[in-house]
């Protein structure tokens, strides 16, 4: 029931508390409302002017350096705008890992990307010149290369490439064989730059005074300790510049050496390796040498050696020499046989060889005789066709001794009697020429003598001649 005893201020006052009572709700509702939205919105962005703190910067680098484990690995980079390198990591089968992370990104430090790649490859060569051809298309550069194809095949190429394409560069080089082994290292020397720069600002302060005090001196003394002293100073200053030369080309350009080598199971069609050897003792000639030095009457062991380096069995074995007759139907097999050799098996034969006086098979062998061997085979496949021949070839050298001591006195009463012998020797030869002419010989000297003899006598009838007046 309304009260009637009010009055027109009371109901006034009652209407405008009412009214501010509203008002201040519908504040109040407003402002919680506007409290909601502003905390969804910082629970979904952060600031702009936000910055990072330090523990994260420096857990970032420090996961640069720390390589990743199976059981700790690598924690992500914090920063939105940093480029992810992913580092493989080979699995105990050799096949790749979950990768991990690798930021190469720009954090105001200096830090140096080192990594070395082992792959294998069917053809060294041509993943050589593939590996070559990825980096160049990134900008990098061969720094050095090192390629050997004795007793395999085998590639070491080192690159550099910019830090921002270390990533791709790794990836795309792990591709050009079968990955064997990876390793990624990189080092912060950011604190070893800053120093060398303060020590080089140091340096060329001190240079700079030196070189006034210099200017001033007129004491000759004092003119020459201040040149030793500034050329000590000089040269320290040289050094600290090529020091953080060498350091920041470290850090512009990231190192890869990639080592590329034969895949062990990739074996040629067909190929035969020749190995000869010579020695004086027939036990185990094959454990000789391939140059020898004999006495002038002696004999020597040939071993020739031949194996079979493909995947197809070798028949039809065939030696022959260039240089000497050798019977080489005597080889006398002691391992395997000239027939058939099967792949990756080994032919091992022994020929013996007389030298009589300083010759062997008819030639001089003091001044050193090659024996140069040749081999011949038919492979066939696996299905008895014949495929192309193959060959190998291998030389042996066998030198005689030559005795050059001072001959003894039988040594010299033999010689004298030999000298005898032969002048006498060449008298027979000579009688025997000129016998077929004696008639005719003993016929010119018989007129001859008949001549003056006639001569004579005619003379002594004349007188000696008278002399005038």
């Amino acid at each position: 029931m309304p009260d009637t005893n009010r009055t027109p201020a009371e109901s006034r006052r009652r209407r405008l508390i009412f009214v501010l009572l509203a008002v201040l709700s519908a504040f109040f509702v407003l402002f919680a409302a506007c409290g909601a939205n502003g905390d969804d919105d910082a629970g979904t962005a952060a600031p702009a002017d936000y910055d990072m703190p330090a523990a994260s910067v420096e857990s970032t680098s420090e996961g640069l350096d720390r390589p990743a484990s199976d059981d700790a690995p690598m924690e992500e980079a914090a920063s939105d705008d940093a480029e992810v390198v992913e580092v493989t990591r080979l699995s105990d089968d050799g096949g790749l890992a979950v990768p991990t992370a690798l930021t190469p990104a720009d954090l105001g430090r200096d830090i140096i990307y080192t990594a070395e790649i082992s792959v294998q490859a069917d053809d060294v060569e041509a993943a050589s010149r593939e590996a070559v051809a990825i980096v160049q298309r990134l900008g990098g550069i061969v720094f050095s290369q090192n390629t050997r194809t004795e007793p395999a095949p085998r590639t070491n190429i080192t690159f550099k490439v910019l830090p921002q394409d270390f990533s791709t560069a790794l990836e795309r080089l792990s591709g050009v064989g079968k990955l064997v082994d990876q390793s990624i290292t990189s080092d912060d020397v950011t604190e070893i730059i800053v120093d060398l720069r303060s020590r080089i600002i140091t340096a060329e302060a001190s240079v700079d005074r030196l070189r006034n005090f210099l200017q001033q001196a007129t004491d000759l003394e004092d003119v020459a300790e201040l040149e030793r002293e500034l050329l000590d100073r000089e040269t320290t200053l040289e050094r600290l510049r090529g020091q953080l030369r060498t350091l920041e080309n470290q850090v512009d350009l990231a190192t890869i050496t990639l080592t590329i080598t034969q895949s062990p199971t990739v074996l040629p069609d067909t190929g035969i390796l020749v190995t000869a050897w010579v020695s004086e003792s027939a036990d185990d000639p094959c454990l000789g040498v391939q140059n020898i030095t004999v006495e002038p009457e002696a004999d020597v062991y040939l071993c020739l050696e031949v194996e079979n380096s493909g995947t197809s069995a070798l028949t039809d074995v065939e030696v022959t020499t260039r240089n000497l007759r050798l019977n080489l139907d005597n080889f006398r097999p002691v391992q395997g046989n000239f027939n058939r050799i099967e792949p990756n098996e080994l032919m091992a034969a022994v020929l013996e060889l007389p030298i009589e006086d300083g010759r062997l098979a008819g030639r001089v062998a003091t001044r050193g005789l090659p024996i140069e061997l040749e081999v011949t085979a038919t492979p066939v496949n696996f299905d008895g066709t014949a495929l192309d021949e193959v060959w190998g070839e291998s030389v042996v050298w066998v030198q005689v001794d030559t005795d050059d001591a001072l001959p003894g006195f039988g040594d010299s009463v033999s010689d004298g009697a030999s000298g005898v012998v032969a002048v006498f020797s060449v008298i027979l030869i000579v009688v025997g020429v000129l016998l077929p002419f004696l008639p005719i010989i003993a016929a010119i000297a018989a007129l001859i003598w008949w001549i003056r003899r006639r001569r004579n006598r005619r003379t002594r009838e004349q007188g000696p001649p008278t002399r005038g007046c």
